[in-house]
C-alpha cells in the first residue's frame, strides 16, 4: 500500500480530513505526518508517516485490544504517541488483514470523537 492509499482508507473510513499540524513550511521534516482529524472535533483519529522508508500508522484502540493486537507481527506500542493507548502498525509488514486495518482505524474514529 502506498501513503496516499492509505491517508485515503482512513478517510473514506471515518468523517476525518487530513492536516499537517506538525510539519513547519520552513523546515525539512526528516518525518512528515500527515494527520487524519475529525471534523467535530478536531481531535486526532490517525497520523501516517514514513520512517526509514517504511509506511506506519499510529491508532489509538482500547489497552486491552491494543495489547492483544501488539501479538501480531508488524503492531507495536504507538511511535511518539502514549503507548497504553496507541499503537502503531507497520502496514506493509504486517499479518494483518486490510480488513482487520479498517476495523482498527474506525475505533479510533469512535475512541477519538
Amino acid at each position: 500500500m502506498q501513503l496516499t492509499q492509505l491517508v485515503d482508507l482512513v478517510v473514506a473510513n471515518t468523517d476525518g480530513y487530513e492536516c499537517f499540524p506538525f510539519n513547519k513550511p520552513t523546515r525539512h521534516e526528516k518525518i512528515v505526518w500527515h494527520v487524519i482529524k475529525h471534523h467535530s472535533n478536531d481531535k486526532i483519529i490517525a497520523m501516517v508517516f514514513e520512517k526509514d522508508a517504511e509506511l506506519l500508522i499510529d491508532l489509538k484502540l482500547t489497552i486491552e485490544h491494543g495489547q492483544q493486537m501488539r501479538l501480531i507481527r508488524g503492531v507495536e506500542p504507538g511511535f511518539h504517541m502514549n503507548k497504553a493507548h496507541w499503537n502503531t502498525v507497520h502496514v506493509n509488514a504486517t499479518d494483518l488483514s486490510e480488513g482487520e486495518l479498517v476495523n482498527m482505524i474506525k475505533e479510533s474514529a469512535t475512541l477519538t470523537e
